[in-house]
């Protein structure tokens, strides 16, 4: 019976901790374990992370440049051409090859850190040793990323990069501004809105 109080404790106290960890950025978290990359620093807000991208959108870095699967995904709207396609993609693929090997070299050296955080008495100067380096990766990550979405954007044309702002703020518009007070569907408010109109 003792070990289910416990237990109970040891998980409240993780799920704290595990909060307190996403409010401050810490060595590791710009690079999601699926690899996506953040080129900003996250806003610290309390709000569901859907109602804040909703409301935010990308950071003052991400709205200037567009992901190549972005360019893919409207090619024949923006007109890409042969030659625009071939080197996107060879842009891609070069980006793509740093960034795993990169990727393993962080992978590597967040597993080292989590080593000296399991002990009972971490040695603060080896974990800040730890963290340098894996900081180092995540900066390299970072920068190979930006450098291979400046040389995408760099491939298209004003009128392209025109046409992928207004697609860009097109999507943001058709978004709630605030997720948190829309009626769902269905609902007395919702009713009561649409019998208005």
């Amino acid at each position: 019976m003792k070990t289910l109080p416990r237990v109970l404790c040891l998980a409240l106290v993780g799920g704290m901790l595990a909060a307190c960890a996403k409010r401050e950025p810490l060595p590791g978290d710009s690079v999601s374990s699926d690899g996506t990359i953040t080129l900003s620093p996250p806003r610290l807000s309390t709000a569901p992370a859907e109602a804040r991208e909703a409301r935010e959108g990308l950071g003052p870095i991400e709205s200037r440049l567009f992901p190549p699967e972005l360019v893919m995904d409207h090619q024949g709207e923006l007109a890409i051409t042969s030659e625009q396609k071939s080197a996107i993609l060879a842009e891609t693929e070069r980006g793509q090859s740093a960034m795993t090997r990169l990727q393993w070299e962080l992978s590597a050296e967040k597993e080292k850190l989590v080593k000296l955080l399991d002990t009972d008495r971490a040695d603060e100067a080896k974990v800040q040793e730890a963290a340098a380096r894996v900081m180092d990766r995540e900066t390299k990550i970072k920068a190979s990323h930006l450098g291979m979405l400046v040389r995408v954007k760099n491939l298209l044309t004003s009128e392209q990069l025109e046409k992928l702002r207004a697609m860009r703020t097109g999507a943001r518009a058709t978004v709630a501004p605030d997720a948190s007070t829309a009626a769902p569907p269905g609902s007395a408010r919702s009713r009561s809105s649409d019998a208005g109109q």
